[in-house]
């Protein structure tokens, strides 16, 4: 079976900012069939672009939700949506940048990189963030796996240096942000009233005083210690994909949104994600389990290098590489442009043959 996809807002506009991964595939135009698959995966044999809404199993959006916002295009899809509506389709969304915007339409899926669980209806979706592997530039293309300790080893480069003024200046940006929403001026989700940086801060002080683990970390007081070369991004991805390489575990926390990109650059090095929940949703926890990693919940904050000893001693030496190697496993096999894709056009292909076998 092939999933028949329409695109509502389809144009023959060339690819720009505001265009949704999930046809990245098919927006190449000048790009062969054969030279597609190679890049993006088979996957793309188990969909076909359909012409008419009546004929398609589900509508995909090809711009995201900021474009709508952001150019005032809202009316517009305000009238698609009732237009899947009235032909019984569901409607899948997307929405990037650190906040995203939940928009306000009726039977519609919503994948973004941030969110909150507690807000999050049944019908919001994680997307991955998707990274080019690694290894190839920092690790010559080798897979290599970290030996166990005596203490754990955990690791951080990135910003990690936050006072109670790096605070006050965050909040009072959330606080402007929420202004500019009630003029109508700005459309992302709220904030909760609170510094990640303060508090990624607070994690790391706690780590680098404790005697059950040991750190190795690189604190900047600016995202990307405030480089802006070329020459210096290249130089500074080598330091931190250095740091995630040589320690065992990497400390994944939220940043300016409520998710983390280090999470998955973890995962593509084959090392052990530290993940702190901030009501935060995980990508593909039906194929995932992330209960395998240490998961430190909102309230065991103060604990956490006791909690990340107590996980690090519970493994023996072959479970200790296994983890690691899990962690590369699911990375390759879900978590990249062509595994997530694979899995999400699955899932509604599956979903379809479900409601086919009960006629």
């Amino acid at each position: 079976m092939k999933l028949k996809v329409f695109v509502p807002d389809w144009d023959n506009q060339p690819v720009n900012r505001y265009c949704t991964p999930l046809l990245y595939a098919f927006l190449q135009c000048n790009l062969s069939t054969q030279t597609i698959h190679e890049k993006y995966g088979d996957w793309v044999n188990d969909i076909i672009l359909v012409n008419n809404i009546q004929d398609s199993d589900v509508a995909i959006l090809k711009y995201e939700m900021n474009y709508y916002y952001d150019l005032r295009k809202v009316n517009e899809l305000k009238i698609i949506n009732r237009s899947t509506i009235a032909a019984g389709k569901l409607l899948v969304c997307t929405t990037k940048g650190d906040v995203g915007i939940t928009p306000a339409l009726e039977h519609f899926h919503l994948y973004r990189w941030s969110g909150y669980n507690s807000k999050n209806s049944g019908n919001n979706f994680i997307l991955p963030v998707f990274i080019a592997d690694p290894l190839p530039f920092h690790n010559k293309g080798q897979i290599t796996y970290r030996q166990k300790t005596v203490r754990p080893m955990i690791g951080f480069c990135g910003q990690g240096k936050g006072d109670i003024l790096k605070w006050g200046k965050d909040v009072f940006r959330i606080f402007y942000f929420r202004g500019m929403k009630l003029m109508n001026k700005y459309y992302s989700d709220n904030e909760p009233l609170q510094s990640s940086t303060y508090t990624r801060s607070k994690l790391l002080d706690s780590l680098e005083k404790s005697p059950h683990v040991d750190t190795c970390f690189i604190r900047h007081k600016k995202y990307r210690n405030g480089i802006i070369s070329k020459e210096e991004k290249v130089e500074s991805a080598k330091i931190f994909f250095s740091n995630i390489l040589d320690t065992q575990y990497t400390l994944c926390y939220r940043g300016a949104g409520n998710f983390s990109v280090r999470l998955f650059e973890t995962l593509a090095c084959g090392r052990i994600p530290v993940i702190i929940l901030s009501d935060n949703m995980l990508p593909l926890p039906d194929k995932v389990d992330w209960n395998r990693f240490p998961i430190i919940k909102s309230f065991e904050k103060n604990d956490i290098a006791q909690k990340v000893c107590a996980f690090h001693n519970n493994l023996n030496e072959d479970q200790f590489i296994h983890l690691q190697q899990y962690a590369r496993q699911i990375w390759e096999q879900y978590l990249t442009y062509s595994g997530f894709m694979r899995i999400f056009t699955d899932n509604y292909i599956k979903s379809l043959e479900a409601q086919h076998s009960q006629f």
